[in-house]
């Protein structure tokens, strides 16, 4: 009998033991064209004070373009770079024509079934912060 409840005690250690399984993180595509869904400026919502309804972010192909520009990180068209592509912190622009590039906090969560982009930028004023819920357009 007692070598009955070890071997029992040991069957069941045994079925305890956690199996690992690996889903791999897909790589973010952000590519589209994204539109302005809600915006801020030093926490005062702007969403219903600025038309922000023919704004338009085109990614593509590590390129971007913008249409009918409002404060934003860069003004002209250029290229972009996530930092990491499974696990994006931050974006990087490089506009054309402008030396340095431009990086920004980057956040891609799932809200209501769908990808968003949240960005927080200051454009050229340090005491103006922006923060742009930006959510991309079916076509």
């Amino acid at each position: 009998m007692k070598n009955y409840l070890v071997s029992v005690c040991l069957l069941l250690l045994a079925a305890c033991r956690a199996t690992e399984i690996a889903i791999p993180e897909p790589v973010k595509n952000i590519e589209g064209t994204w539109r302005i869904t809600k915006a801020t400026r030093n926490g005062t919502d702007l969403t219903n004070v600025v038309d922000f309804s023919k704004f338009r972010l085109h990614f593509q192909n590590n390129t971007y373009t913008i249409d009918n520009l409002l404060p934003f990180i860069v003004s002209g068209k250029g290229t972009w770079s996530l930092d990491d592509p499974q696990y994006p912190f931050k974006i990087t622009f490089h506009q054309e024509g402008v030396d340095s590039s431009v990086v920004t906090k980057f956040d891609y969560p799932i809200t209501d079934g769908q990808r968003i982009i949240n960005l927080v930028f200051s454009p050229g004023c340090i005491n103006n912060t922006y923060q742009y819920t930006l959510e991309k357009i079916s076509k």
